[in-house]
């Protein structure tokens, strides 16, 4: 072979890998329910303005749900984004943090700690997919796969866990696969037969945030269920060494990278199985000299404004209303304890003005024309033995459908 021919066929290669490189951002999980509005929160984030954040928020669902990003921007001028996934594995925060750091000069990250509960920290394969298809190739993507696949090994490998599962008469879930989780065309190639979305095409593309993160999925946020209050308890659980192990590797993560953290639960409802857990976790990051808040006290409960009667959706969730409360309140904390600069009237922040009017104009029409009532399913809710699922979308989600 002669250097010329040589040339060409690394060219060619070169050119192929150009060509085939979208095709494999369409064939990922597929952008339904709420997976599509967390496809459309990343192709958001990589098209923000580099170094316009203040501060991230990570954790669950319950995140985007409570947070206003331009109310906060309009009240005090800061920038604080939602990068959340529903259900986001705990363990992969570092990952989510490390990614937004690539183009964001963020001072702060608060990080919720509902993920702490073994039944959140469960690495179900679509939880796993929800942040790691959803990322753009990279060195930190390809550590967060493997990262998700280990993490899968150690908690089907936890006594306590198999326990559980031979208690419930459940089998041990397979190991996840390797090749597919890194290259999900390899699951999901035959996803055209069942049809594909727009989003789908653009999945590698920016797009521009015109909320600034704002939780829009159809009716929901205009929706009310009435809940019976937490019965607040302040029990602690034992945590096994998958939970310290995640919070220990959080915390080293802000020490070695100088970035300070802030853990918080946000304020929803919480049954009495739920509660110890996290306030363990609480308890353990306060040990470790961390700076913590728990929005589930009455206190809290009560300086927020939260009415259980008006201000969620459902048990885990607050709906618009709840979350304007949720954010004047923390939005001022905030700015009273971390100082963030008034950015508002800057040249490059003009987006976030609009993101503004937007949000006024979608939730005035909102409550005007979308507005839902659901009536409780049942009584007690904090006090039941069946716990609620955060996310019913991992049931929705878990992508059998698409396999070949």
């Amino acid at each position: 072979m002669t250097k010329k021919q040589g040339f060409k066929i690394v060219l060619f290669l070169l050119i192929l890998g150009i060509l085939i490189y979208p095709l494999l951002g369409i064939f990922q999980i597929a952008a339904e329910g709420d997976t599509l509005g967390i496809k459309k929160r990343y192709n958001e984030f990589y098209g923000e303005p580099e170094n316009t954040w203040d501060c991230v928020m990570v954790g669950t669902s319950c995140v985007d749900r409570e947070w206003i990003a331009p109310l906060a921007w309009k009240n005090y001028g800061m920038t604080v984004y939602a990068m959340n996934t529903d259900v986001q594995p705990l363990y992969l925060t570092t990952n989510v943090l490390t990614e937004v750091r690539k183009t964001q000069d963020i001072k702060l990250a608060v990080v919720d700690v509902r993920g702490i509960k073994m039944k959140s920290l469960r690495p179900d394969e679509v939880r796993i997919r929800r942040v790691t298809d959803c990322m753009r190739f990279s060195a930190n993507q390809w550590e967060a796969v493997n990262k998700g696949i280990q993490f899968h090994n150690a908690y089907y490998s936890d006594e306590e866990v198999l326990k559980k599962l031979k208690k419930n008469k459940e089998e041990v879930p397979e190991p996840l696969d390797a090749v597919a989780m890194h290259v999900p065309f390899v699951k999901y190639h035959s996803r055209w037969e069942s049809g594909l979305r727009k989003i789908d095409f653009v999945g590698t593309d920016t797009i521009e945030s015109t909320m600034k993160g704002v939780y829009d999925f159809e009716n929901t946020p205009f929706t009310v269920e009435e809940i019976i209050p937490t019965f607040v308890t302040d029990k602690q659980a034992e945590l096994n060494e998958l939970q310290t192990g995640v919070l220990d590797e959080i915390l080293e993560y802000g020490k070695e990278t100088d970035l300070e953290l802030l853990f918080i639960a946000s304020p929803t409802q919480l049954s009495k199985k739920e509660q110890p857990e996290i306030n363990a976790a609480l308890a353990y990051l306060e040990e470790q000299g961390a700076n913590v808040i728990n929005y589930n006290t009455e206190e809290m409960y009560e300086e927020i404004g939260i009415n259980f009667s008006e201000d969620l959706y459902n048990r885990h969730h607050l709906n618009s209303r709840g979350a304007v409360k949720f954010t004047e309140y923390f939005s001022k904390y905030l700015n009273d304890t971390y100082h963030f600069p008034d950015k508002r009237g800057q040249e490059g922040y003009q987006e976030w003005d609009m993101a503004y009017e937007n949000f006024v104009a979608f939730y005035e029409d909102g409550w005007a024309n979308k507005y839902t009532y659901v009536y409780p399913e049942q009584e007690g809710g904090s006090d039941e033995d069946d716990e609620e699922d955060e996310d019913s979308e991992d049931n929705k989600e878990t992508g059998e459908a698409q396999e070949d």
